[in-house]
């Protein structure tokens, strides 16, 4: 598979590095050169991995992660932990955990590489206006809509919500467009993006409480903000890397 990335001029071994997952799509090659003024400023590598069509076709083999189709050691999610061990050995980067971004279907393929495990890596990651979720109960609809299927433990579901998770949501994330899934068992989600995702952190609070589990998850809403992340997010994501690296606060932002 191809990955793409951006490298700044002032790069060093302690530069933060940003996974950040395309959508539905699947371009991924000119991520890197549009956000390249931003990368530069903040000194972060930007790693973009293609999930082709050719390589992980349809849905199945990118936002559920061939869970369903190939036995666990194949799964797509386990892809960008081996691409990070790659990029730590070729830049000796001390950095020892990534952050990860992903919007839409991107967003998809994050919060599922966390449930099945595959989050050793990740410092903090950044979930924003998903199509659909996999719900953090063993419901009536199985994986990739809930967790049943995944054979998850008690001390899976204990490490799963110890991660540094931001469910990140438009408040105009509500138009069903030609790539809102409205499946049966997606529609028991939420007529649009928005209710999916509130609810999708809802029931992970509800899971994580009932299980007297730490949770570390935040849900954050940003007005005026539809499917494609506006300004206030992107700010956002960016305060809370670069406040991971300088040790401040950051500025304050709607949370819900």
């Amino acid at each position: 598979m191809r990955v793409f990335y951006y490298k700044p001029k002032s790069f060093t071994v302690y530069s933060q590095i940003l996974f950040f997952m395309h959508g539905a799509d699947r371009k991924a090659e000119n991520i890197p050169r549009i956000a390249a003024d931003a990368l530069e400023k903040l000194n972060i590598l930007l790693i973009v991995p293609e999930f082709s069509e050719e390589l992980f076709p349809k849905i199945d083999a990118y936002q559920y992660g061939s869970v369903r189709t190939k036995p666990k050691q194949l799964w797509s999610f386990f892809v960008n932990d081996r691409i990070f061990k790659f990029v730590r050995r070729i830049t000796d980067t001390r950095q020892s955990q990534y952050y990860i971004w992903g919007n839409s279907a991107g967003a998809q393929f994050v919060h599922r590489q966390i449930l099945v495990g595959a989050h050793e890596f990740i410092q903090k990651a950044f979930v924003s206006n998903a199509g659909v979720y996999t719900l953090l109960t063993k419901g009536r609809d199985p994986y990739p809509y809930s967790i049943n299927g995944l054979g998850l433990t008690s001390m899976s579901l204990k490490s799963v919500f110890l991660v540094n998770l931001f469910v990140l949501l438009g408040e105009e994330d509500v138009v069903q467009d030609a790539y809102f899934l409205k499946s049966k068992a997606a529609m028991r989600q939420g007529s649009n993006r928005f209710q999916r995702g509130k609810l999708f952190y809802a029931t992970a609070e509800s899971e994580a409480r009932a299980r007297g589990l730490t949770f570390n998850w935040k849900l954050l809403t940003f007005p005026g903000c539809g499917h494609e992340p506006n300004d206030e997010m992107l700010e956002k994501v960016i305060s809370l890397i670069t406040d991971s690296q300088n040790g401040t606060s950051g500025p304050n932002w709607k949370e819900d």
